[in-house]
């Protein structure tokens, strides 16, 4: 497995999703419920429109007309985005400014590649991962927007290392089967004995 295969998995559902649990987790743990639930609705709003995105091009050949070789937002890179992004900012709440900058660059370089890696291991293209980037973006954006300026520091982000690390050595590194499970979804909802495919080359 390549680099950017290893890079690539960071954005699998197989480790976001439980990721985006372990950060729902964590903020109840601390009392945080309302950012916990603001949190639950950023992230799954994120992958429902990913997964309509997807669905609607594999079942009905739908995609925005504008956006060239579109076949789905990329989830890899939305959930990264929207996980990594958030959790940087509240891993440095109550932290000053210029560290905050500092840890969301770092982050925000981290999401970067793997962005870039569903380019190098030719599954998305352009238009998938750009559009990827500003769902994951703005789902981060919208739940750091409800974050409390001034507050008791979140405790426990040892725990949640901890527990993301456990996650990463569960999958065993085997990417979750989303794909074929949505390309039975389509074929059931539209009817369709085949899905619709990528018709350009990447």
């Amino acid at each position: 497995m390549s680099w950017w295969h290893a890079i690539t998995f960071l954005g699998d559902s197989a480790f976001t999703v439980p990721g985006a649990c372990v950060v729902a987790l964590w903020l109840g743990m601390n009392g945080w419920w309302r950012q916990m639930l603001r949190w639950l609705f950023a992230f799954g709003a994120a992958m429902m429109v990913v997964v309509l995105s997807k669905l609607l091009y594999m079942g009905w050949n739908i995609a925005p007309p504008l956006l060239y070789n579109f076949t789905g937002v990329s989830g890899h890179t939305a959930s990264a985005s929207a996980l990594y992004l958030s959790t940087a900012a509240l891993l440095t709440q109550g932290r000053p400014p210029q560290a905050r900058a500092i840890a969301v660059a770092g982050i925000g370089a981290l999401v970067l590649a793997v962005a870039l890696s569903r380019l190098m291991i030719k599954v998305h293209s352009t238009s998938e991962v750009v559009t990827g980037l500003l769902l994951g973006g703005c789902a981060a954006w919208w739940f750091c927007r409800g974050l409390s300026q001034v507050g008791p520091r979140l405790r426990g982000g040892l725990a949640l290392a901890a527990a993301a690390c456990f996650m990463l050595m569960g999958t065993s590194g085997q990417p979750a089967p989303t794909h074929a499970l949505l390309q039975q979804i389509a074929m059931a909802l539209s009817g369709h004995a085949q899905v619709y495919t990528r018709t350009i080359p990447l």
